[in-house]
């Protein structure tokens, strides 16, 4: 009896040690749930305001920014290229050349041309194009040139440039001479696509002999009035001629050997 009464005691002690160990247990784990729970509300709140202060700074970055955009004035798109064939275009006309004609006439009939220049201001030429006249002793036929020729490389819409090439003094004339040096000259001013090599003494009848260049070198007196317009001869590569920046750099331009007129024209076509 004596013995099963301590073992009973025993037992007891037992139990009331583990129910109060699990007590503390579950104390201790309700401690530290409100303590955690406390520290994760304090983080929450601290990201909530750091959250804000990003969402403001953002906010007052937009505002700045819809402001900055605001005060920038809109650029107007870059025009569309003019097209390939012109809406000017007349086609053949009969030329008049008055003899009275003087260079403040052809200057007051062209008063968008500055210093030789031109370009279309309702849309972006194909082509910048130089016209290259070899000239001396020949004052009335220039004028009658540019007095034809400016309306004429208007119509066809076209960015050129008229350049004279003088020469001076009584020597023999070279023709290939003065367009090498236009050629050269012209270059300094702007960046040419294609050049046109125009004898001053020829002028345009139809502007559907459109002054540009093209993959090969062109030639552009396709007849004339003395000749029943028929070429001078078979090859004729005289008069008017269109190459590229590219083909005449290739062919190393005009020989400067030719004194007179002729010859050099032949020499070009034939290399």
């Amino acid at each position: 009896m004596a013995l099963n009464s301590c073992v009973f005691h025993l037992f007891y002690k037992f139990k009331v040690l583990v129910l109060v160990t699990l007590c503390l247990m579950v104390l201790w784990g309700t401690f530290s749930y409100f303590v955690d729970s406390r520290q994760e509300i304090t983080k929450a709140k601290s990201m909530m305001d750091h959250f804000r202060k990003v969402t403001s700074l953002e906010d007052s970055q937009k505002e700045e920014k819809i402001k900055s955009i605001a005060k920038v004035p809109t650029v107007k798109s870059f025009q569309d290229h003019c097209p390939a064939l012109s809406p000017y275009l007349r086609g053949a006309s009969k030329l008049t050349f008055k003899a009275s004609l003087t260079l403040e006439e052809v200057e007051k009939e062209n008063p968008q041309v500055s210093k030789g220049r031109y370009h279309p201001t309702e849309c972006s030429a194909l082509q910048r194009v130089a016209i290259l006249i070899p000239h001396r002793n020949r004052e009335k036929h220039l004028l009658y040139l540019l007095e034809h020729l400016h309306p004429f490389l208007q119509r066809q819409q076209l960015d050129y440039g008229i350049y004279v090439i003088h020469q001076a003094g009584s020597t023999k004339f070279n023709r290939a001479k003065l367009l090498n040096v236009g050629y050269l000259e012209a270059l300094k001013e702007a960046n040419w696509d294609c050049f046109i090599f125009h004898d001053v003494d020829l002028v345009p009848e139809n502007d559907f002999n459109v002054y540009m260049c093209d993959r090969q070198p062109k030639h552009l007196v396709v007849g004339r009035n003395n000749t029943g317009y028929r070429l001078r001869y078979q090859g004729y590569f005289g008069g008017v001629t269109a190459l590229t920046r590219d083909q005449f750099s290739k062919v190393n331009g005009f020989s400067n050997n030719y004194w007179g007129w002729g010859g050099e024209d032949d020499d070009l076509r034939i290399r």
